[in-house]
């Protein structure tokens, strides 16, 4: 939960750094797209961030039933057009103990307490970060769809 809190927090930093930088970005575009894993539909609510790779501004959509998603959390879904990194979150009712970030403690007494574990997600760990997820889309002016299977 503590993982979720912090990816909130940082994605709303992020955001709230982009309102007050000014509106005037250049050419955007929306993104929109269905997400599924191995071809089947994930569980709805399930978090897709999109962090423009030199810009940093962040934003993120949620899926809907069908799978289908809509980047709208930054400038009402105008992206600026670039480079864009992204990564997959599962819905919060998913998320349980094993999210939390290990203390000081618990990481001197046990090194290899942050590699990832194998559990019922519905999908792999790795999309759940930037640096390993290895998605990455180029969102150009207008309208962008990516559909995005995870293997």
């Amino acid at each position: 939960m503590r993982r979720f809190v912090s990816l909130s927090l940082l994605v709303g930093t992020l955001l709230l750094s982009g309102c007050f930088s000014g509106s005037d970005s250049g050419p955007t575009g929306t993104v929109d797209g269905k997400l599924t894993n191995k071809g089947k539909i994930l569980s709805s609510d399930t978090k897709v961030v999109f962090m423009h790779t030199s810009s940093g501004v962040a934003a993120f959509g949620s899926t809907l039933e069908d799978g289908a998603y809509k980047i709208d959390s930054y400038n009402d879904g105008n992206l600026p057009v670039g480079l864009y990194r992204v990564m997959i979150q599962p819905p919060a009712s998913q998320l349980g103990a094993e999210d939390e970030e290990p203390s000081a403690e618990e990481l001197l007494d046990n090194p290899n307490i942050n590699k990832p574990k194998k559990t019922a997600a519905e999908f792999a760990f790795k999309y759940r970060q930037l640096s390993t997820s290895g998605l990455e889309y180029e969102v150009k002016e207008g309208e962008n769809s990516f559909d995005i299977d995870l293997k």
